[in-house]
């Protein structure tokens, strides 16, 4: 069993409030609060529909074991940006980090994986529950213009939407357009 924290949440969005504010039509500053706010919302869910990180963020894998038989680990919320650690857990909470030498991120696979390099033998679960902590970054970076094109301009179609239907509470479904915009980004897994 696997479990995933976020552990440093991203320090900007992806979309600023003056380009949100753009696409509005919006003067003024008098709306700048509920605008930042949908601006959040349309960060989250762009990155629940496509199971990505926009923005650089911290995140931390949990584990009970290794899965038996594999060299590598899938790390959820691609792009991989690095591997910070990886820790395990014995039955007396003590934290042990595993050796960099033994694992290597490959950042190129999506989602980006954990590999144990040859020879070295799957870390061992100390405790019965949330032995093996994976600490790691994920996100296109740290600037906006990282996140590609068509994540943003949904983001902002997605902004006008939520702005327009405020007071219903939102639309029932991610407008179509939309999931068009963000189809292409969105991690399957098989």
């Amino acid at each position: 069993m696997a479990g995933l924290e976020r552990t440093t949440g991203p320090a900007i969005e992806p979309l600023s409030l003056a380009e949100a504010k753009l696409h509005l039509r919006l003067d003024g500053e008098q709306e700048d609060d509920l605008v930042a706010a949908l601006i959040r919302a349309a960060r989250e869910a762009a990155e629940g529909f496509t199971g990505r990180a926009l923005i650089a963020q911290g995140f931390r894998l949990w584990l009970d074991r290794w899965p038996a038989g594999r060299r590598a680990l899938d790390l959820p919320r691609p792009p991989l940006l690095a591997v910070d650690g990886v820790s395990t857990f014995d039955e007396d909470d003590q934290e042990a980090a595993l050796d960099p030498a033994l694992w290597l991120a490959d950042r190129v696979a999506t989602p980006g994986r954990l590999v144990l390099r040859a020879g070295a033998s799957a870390p061992l679960a100390g405790r019965a529950a949330n032995a093996i902590a994976v600490d790691y970054r994920a996100g296109y970076g740290s600037d906006p213009e990282d996140v590609p094109a068509p994540i943003r301009r949904g983001m902002a179609v997605l902004v006008g939407t939520l702005f327009e239907s405020r007071e219903v509470g939102g639309p029932a479904a991610l407008p179509l357009g939309v999931q068009a915009l963000w189809a292409p980004y969105r991690v399957v897994r098989l």
